[in-house]
């Protein structure tokens, strides 16, 4: 019985150290200047002026750094990339793209690379006539993740067919050709969107800050590791 719990033992450990060294080689600067890259070849792109600490926060005892850029767009009044930095902690990237008086639903996406496993999340968010068809056609490869409907406090606001996934380093290449899918379905129909404005009869922008800012980063390990203060700044530029 002994020997049986320590070749169980053996074989966890094995797994874990697998896990972790598939994390460790998760190349995320490689992954954000890609998602850099494929934004400005679809978006004429002008910056939008970041607080300093925003635009480059170092991490705690200098290890690591938080950088943030934002820009906007003919069709879009604000979209922000940020790469968390903070390996081995966590890293990773989130991007959020605010349409501009377009009949047309919000974007986010992260990927963030843990210790032993991935999150991944790409959806639309506003009412269901402008999110509904957006990501569907890709839902085949959203479900070879093993993608489920996200958090609980977005899904009145969320489209239904989104990527939620906490898939293993070992997918990291599928779980990123997913979220760039992503990213290029919403570039067509942003691009392709009716001038309008949505205010009035679908859910507001309002309405995805408050979600988020209730529930993102200033809940998460970046309001721990830099603060309440940072994190609420952080949070409105990303989300507001």
């Amino acid at each position: 019985m002994l020997e049986g719990a320590r070749d169980s033992l053996v074989r966890q450990l094995r797994v874990l150290e697998e896990l972790v060294k598939a994390r460790l080689e998760v190349d995320v600067p490689g992954m954000v200047a890609g998602v850099k890259a494929r934004v400005e070849s679809r978006l004429r792109l002008d910056p939008l002026p970041i607080e300093a600490d925003l635009a480059n926060k170092p991490g705690p005892f200098g290890f690591g750094a938080v950088r943030t850029w934002a820009w906007q767009s003919p069709e879009a009044q604000k979209i922000v990339l940020s790469h968390i930095g903070l390996r081995p902690v966590i890293e990773g990237f989130a991007l959020v793209i605010h349409p501009r008086k377009r009949l047309a639903p919000i974007f986010g996406a992260d990927l963030m690379a843990l210790p032993t496993r991935l999150s991944v999340n790409a959806d639309v968010y506003g009412a269901r006539e402008l999110t509904g068809d957006v990501l569907e056609p890709l839902g085949e490869s959203f479900g070879r993740l093993r993608s489920h409907a996200g958090p609980a406090w977005a899904q009145s606001i969320a489209s239904g067919a989104g990527l939620h996934a906490r898939p293993s380093p070992r997918l990291v290449d599928d779980a990123f050709a997913a979220l760039t899918a992503a990213i290029g379905r919403y570039l067509d129909v942003l691009t392709a969107a009716k001038e309008g404005s949505t205010e009035g009869n679908v859910p507001s922008q309002r309405d995805f800050f408050t979600a988020f800012h209730e529930h993102g980063p200033r809940k998460g390990p970046l309001g721990h590791l830099f603060g309440a203060a940072w994190a609420e700044r952080y949070s409105r530029l990303i989300f507001e």
